[in-house]
């Protein structure tokens, strides 16, 4: 048995795109960065879904939401406990002999069950006018000084360590601090650009769920009438607490390197979900599967790795974590998980593709509107269908990373379009998925205004069925 120390540092919203790691120079993250040089850096990895709770859970239990039933992130839409009987991460390295400790964001379900899980708490930090800060800061900075005191003692046994962090997710306050038409408050800072695909000029071919986030979503409710500039300080506000994110972290590497066994040490980065950072006019996360909310950091840094090269270009998922981690420790991995270990990626042994294709799933924030949804991502296409219309997307990735053409009425994608349905049909079929046999429906006062975020009147549904 393998019994080296694990530390997984998680954040919460944190898109692949805004990481200097993958090609974003205007955010700094020079901790982060500590992390990936001599990393194993995955370019392709998603999440199984766009959403705090049922990513978690995925993660931590290593079964798909579907199958965990942990499908939302809960009020409206009941969420089961997972079930006691089945192992998780935690249980799974706590019955091998770890330490198993988790500081910081839960919001998993029950499913950190094996942990040592401490209670969330806070510790004042200053923000200013342009970046206010709310408990996700707060509470990122007491994560922070009780994974530091932990690391700055000794341990009898290995310890299997998460620090999980929650931002950029103060990004979500900004947005409420900054609803409706206002004007920027002035930073000292250029502010960045507009993404090339910040306007859609097919956006009337997008499925009804996606055209009508701003019905679903209060997030983007609150971003009606916001002007070009107000998505850049969007975006800048986005930067900015990604920065406060990597500070944290800073302080985390410089304890873990105070430590003798810090060189036999894996650490694990990686996010539960990204962000819409302005791409099609989105802000925050909900509904879609575009690659801004979908496609997401992981690294893996750790002795007896490949050192001819950091970066991995395989297709893998947020569900090859609990396998690889098993597999690295020498651990059973538990029977029937859909995802892969990716140990012998990391160790140089194999460099063909982990899985033909991987998924994402959606069905509901909070239960106040239902949008059933799947997607799949192939090597050089992503698939996504909503129940609603039976409606489809499909994007040439290789060619049209920023999802700007839906070539689902293209004659010449037609055995395209295909092969990724025959997929999405064997995923169902392979893992139990209910996705063809929901049930659902839509209010039609989410689908009233004409299409476009700009378009929209009125409340969003969450804020209009909790009054």
């Amino acid at each position: 048995m393998n019994k080296k120390n694990i530390l997984i540092i998680v954040s919460d919203q944190l898109s692949q795109k805004a990481l200097p790691t993958y090609g974003n120079n205007y955010v700094q993250t020079p901790n982060i960065d500590r992390i990936a040089n001599g990393a194993i850096v995955f370019n392709e990895c998603y999440t199984p879904y766009p959403l705090c709770q049922p990513a978690r859970a995925a993660l931590w239990s290593g079964r798909l939401p579907h199958q965990t039933k942990i499908e939302s992130n809960g009020r409206n839409h009941f969420v089961p406990p997972y079930p006691s009987e089945l192992p998780t991460l935690g249980s799974i390295f706590a019955e091998a002999g770890y330490d198993t400790t988790h500081f910081g964001k839960t919001h998993d379900a029950g499913t950190l069950r094996g942990f040592r899980v401490e209670p969330e708490c806070a510790l004042e930090v200053e923000g200013s006018d342009a970046f206010p800060v709310n408990y996700d800061t707060k509470r990122d900075r007491y994560t922070t000084v009780k994974v530091v005191d932990y690391l700055s003692k000794q341990n009898e046994k290995p310890y299997l360590l998460i620090a999980d962090l929650q931002n950029p997710h103060d990004i979500c306050n900004w947005v409420g601090h900054n609803k409706g038409v206002h004007k920027n408050i002035p930073i000292d800072k250029e502010l960045p650009a507009l993404p090339d695909n910040f306007y859609t000029s097919d956006f009337k071919s997008r499925p009804k769920p996606v055209q009508y986030i701003c019905c679903s979503h209060r997030r983007q409710c609150q971003a009606t009438g916001w002007t070009e500039d107000n998505y850049r300080q969007y975006l800048a506000a986005y930067y900015h607490y990604i920065e406060r994110l990597d500070a944290e972290i800073g302080l985390i590497l410089d304890a873990l390197e105070k430590r003798n066994d810090a060189k036999d040490t894996l650490i694990v980065f990686l996010a539960d979900h990204g962000d819409g950072m302005a791409a099609h006019g989105l802000v925050t996360k909900q509904v879609s599967f575009y690659e801004e909310t979908t496609h997401v950091p992981l690294f893996f840094k750790g002795q007896g790795f490949r050192t001819d090269r950091n970066t991995a270009h395989q297709l893998v998922s947020l569900m090859d974590i609990l396998p690889t981690l098993c597999d690295y420790a020498e651990l059973e991995t538990p029977e029937g998980l859909w995802g892969k270990s990716l140990l012998p990626i990391l160790k140089g042994e194999n460099e063909f593709e982990v899985h033909e294709y991987i998924v994402s799933e959606w069905l509901t924030e909070w239960g106040f509107t239902m949008e059933p949804g799947r997607m799949i991502r192939t090597r050089n296409y992503k698939y996504m269908k909503y129940l609603e219309e039976n409606a489809e997307e499909l994007y040439n990735i290789s060619e049209d990373r920023g999802e700007q053409t839906n070539l689902i009425s293209s004659p010449e994608c037609k055995s395209i379009l295909e092969h990724h349905r025959s997929a999405l049909q064997e995923y169902i079929n392979t893992t139990g998925d209910n996705f063809n046999s929901i049930d659902f429906k839509i209010d039609s006062r989410w689908r009233s205004h004409k299409p476009g975020y700009e378009n929209h009147t009125g409340v969003d549904a969450p804020t209009a069925m909790t009054k």
